[in-house]
């Protein structure tokens, strides 16, 4: 008897809104979730299956085969699946893309992640080589700097562009060795022991740990150094000894280091890290590992929330407030909504972590959907740090530098202490103006001005990556009379190398961190105690615990009052407390210096006089009363083309066809906060509505409309359910 052919629905990676069916071969079996290799026009792609169906939608002679059905354990598992068709629907996005999202790169490609692979990697001697050396070598230099950041494989050095001659070149000069790894596959954990006891909980500790038994959704709200990590510490370890997984999501490549020490020093488990900065073969064998239960933790940055768990017991988002966990590009998703929203599908609870919660959280919290829980105590022996706000108007600067935080500097220095002085701009200068004719040097791609980088004597775009060699000659007059306007993170080190040579200056930001392990080594140094000022960006405000530090000096924060953006005060009020609460995290008492021009606004005064949390309800206020988000709801329709007019023109195609609902506000199309980007125009429109459904429907509408349009091919076109900000 001739058996009846099987049928499945792929998800396949394209921008396409629906699934596509595929058949079967006779001694092909499928599973829910499964990576299947399908013919894709004339390409090979991997997509997931999302139904067995019993039947064709069109006739045998049309449908294709699947190629392969990849090994059952790539395969991800139901919840996971549940989640991205549950993303998929609320932000409007390609099942087949959200899909791949959530699969590791080697199952992506159809790859088998446990065969033997070689790979590149640096040498001690390669380790050394400063790029700056290799100005004549530009093809050796952006090897050398690849891999600085991680190992690569023989298809990644292929997916950069990276040719043979330079490989060799640094293998011969012995810069660079090949070495091979294979996959090991491991049992399930078992939690031996408890490598340290906890400390002894305050009540305020004991208090959250008892409300945070019962399965559901907690906000952590703890002022920076009242022991959130001691919580979640004490919140795993039962689970660890029942045999369960906990999932912790943090917002900074950088912050895992030192979050992996910490949790490795407590729990003699293994832990499965996952971020971008690791090859693609670890990736997916931690995310191997955590499938099958070989891992109790998985620690890891925003795309993390999509690793399968064989037993999960709690998912923790520490420093939810921060909007690295928003994806900017492609699938816009937010790993802090989605952990939510996993942890209903996965019934275990979710814990987020802040000492400035987002007003979305806080927003949750008044409707009943989140616990709200406090911790506004330090640990005995340290004291809450004290804000200073200097007011500059009429004070003289010294290259930024006013007077009396150069003397305050100076004296925590004699005294034995640490200083940071953050300022979140990398760079030497962000703006080089001619003094003749006052040109200033623009990015011809973007509107945004080049930045002066003074170690590598380059104008860089920060926005899209332009470099250009600086000559000091300027392009409009020809004049060499180009000066550095403003500050960067390397004019203030430079500075402060002038003002305190008996010190060392350690700046820490994106340039500093490039190589290996280069922010451990920076870290590492600081954490030795000995006096010296730390300059950085926001790398510094995040998570880190610096016990002598006792004086954070805050610059340039002006820009917040002068902002387009409506969440620039939400966000600079988080980071006024973020990197104010480095200072005084031990025995030692904290000072912080805020200067500023606007030491008398309203919100400021309150923010460091009454604390964040009257600092946020009145921020609520005000976003209700002007119907903004965390009350109304957003989303957007984004164009970019090689033409402002051509933009405007296809939003306004999408907009004018049909009447929108009655309950959904539309604006636009209106250019984007930077209009050129990238060497493409950038407009959008906004969908605004107090209801969340009205507003999914009415997008749906709108994205119906866009997929028609005529100019679809002429425009890159994306939506952003919940969007963060407006560029």
């Amino acid at each position: 008897m001739r058996e009846s052919k099987k049928y499945v629905s792929v998800a396949v990676p394209t921008p396409l809104r629906k699934t596509f069916q595929y058949s079967l071969k006779p001694d092909q079996q499928a599973t829910l979730g499964a990576p299947v290799i399908i013919p894709f026009g004339r390409r090979k792609l991997v997509g997931v299956i999302t139904s067995l169906d019993s039947s064709s939608k069109v006739s045998d002679q049309k449908i294709r085969e699947v190629i392969k059905v990849m090994p059952t354990d790539f395969s991800m598992t139901s919840s996971i699946l549940k989640l991205c068709r549950w993303a998929a629907t609320y932000y409007n996005h390609p099942i087949g893309e959200v899909a791949s999202n959530a699969l590791p790169g080697l199952i992506r490609k159809g790859v088998n992640p446990r065969s033997t692979v070689e790979y590149l990697c640096l040498t001690r001697k390669g380790r050394q080589i400063k790029l700056n050396e290799l100005k004549r070598a530009p093809a050796q230099r952006h090897l050398l700097e690849l891999l600085q950041s991680k190992n690569l494989e023989r298809n990644e050095l292929k997916t950069a562009d990276i040719k043979g001659a330079t490989i060799r070149a640094l293998v011969n000069k012995a810069w660079a060795a090949w070495q091979s790894s294979s996959f090991d596959q491991s049992s399930k954990f078992q939690l031996k022991a408890v490598n340290e006891k906890g400390i002894l909980l305050n009540y305020e500790q004991q208090f959250a740990l008892r409300n945070m038994q019962k399965t559901g959704n907690y906000l952590l709200q703890g002022v920076t150094g009242s022991g959130k990590t001691e919580v979640y510490f004490q919140l795993i370890e039962p689970l660890l000894n029942a045999g369960r997984q906990a999932l912790v999501l943090v917002p900074e490549i950088g912050l895992t280091p030192q979050t992996i020490t910490r949790f490795a020093a407590r729990f003699n488990v293994e832990i499965a890290v996952l971020h971008s900065s690791i090859s693609e073969r670890e990736r997916t064998k931690g995310w191997l590992r955590a499938k099958e239960g070989s891992v109790g933790i998985v620690l890891g940055t925003r795309s993390a929330v999509f690793a399968p768990l064989a037993n999960p017991g709690i998912i923790i988002v520490d420093e939810e407030h921060d909007t690295s966990y928003k994806q900017q590009d492609g699938f816009r998703y937010s790993a802090r909504d989605l952990a939510v929203i996993r942890g209903q599908f996965e019934s275990c609870s979710v814990v987020l972590g802040s000492a400035t919660p987002s007003l979305e959280s806080l927003r949750n919290v008044e409707a009943k959907k989140y616990q709200h829980l406090f911790l506004s105590q330090r640990p005995q022996g340290s004291t809450q740090e004290h804000y200073q706000l200097v007011d500059t108007r009429h004070i003289e600067k010294r290259e930024g530098l006013t007077q009396p935080l150069i003397n305050s500097i100076n004296q925590e220095l004699q005294s034995g202490n640490q200083v940071l002085v953050f300022l979140n701009r990398r760079g030497f200068a962000p703006v080089m103006k001619c003094s003749s004719c006052g040109w200033i040097f623009q990015c011809p791609r973007c509107d945004a001005r080049l930045t002066y980088h003074l170690q590598q004597n380059e104008l860089v775009c920060h926005h899209c990556g332009t470099i250009r060699p600086h000559n000091n000659l300027c392009q409009a007059c020809g004049e060499h009379q180009v000066a550095a306007i403003g500050l960067g993170t390397q004019r203030i080190e430079q500075t402060l190398k002038t003002l305190f040579q008996s010190f060392p200056v350690l700046r820490i930001d994106r340039d500093s961190t490039r190589r290996k392990d280069s922010m451990t080594t920076l870290i590492n140094r600081v954490n030795r105690g000995d006096p010296a000022i730390l300059v950085g960006t926001q790398l510094l405000a995040k998570g880190h615990h610096f016990p002598d530090v006792t004086l954070v000096a805050i610059l340039d924060i002006d820009n917040a009052f002068y902002s387009t953006d409506y969440r620039a005060l939400e966000r600079l009020g988080q980071l006024i407390l973020q990197v104010g609460g480095r200072a005084g995290r031990a025995e030692k008492p904290g000072r912080v210096i805020i200067q500023t021009e606007f030491a008398s606004q309203p919100l400021l005064k309150k923010l460091i006089d009454e604390g964040y949390s009257a600092f946020a309800k009145e921020i609520l206020k005000e976003r209700h009363l002007q119907q903004l988000p965390p009350y109304h709801f957003h989303a957007l329709i984004r164009a970019e083309a090689n033409t402002a007019q051509l933009a405007q023109d296809f939003l306004e195609s999408i907009i004018t066809k049909e009447t929108y609902t009655a309950t959904v506000d539309l604006l636009g199309p209106i250019p984007a906060l930077m209009e050129k980007k990238a060497g493409k125009f950038r407009y959008l429109i906004i969908l605004a509505s107090k209801d969340r459904n009205s507003l999914r429907r009415e997008l749906s509408k709108r994205i119906a409309l866009a997929e028609q349009s005529k100019l679809t091919r002429k425009v890159r076109w994306s939506v952003d359910v919940d969007p963060v900000d407006l560029f």
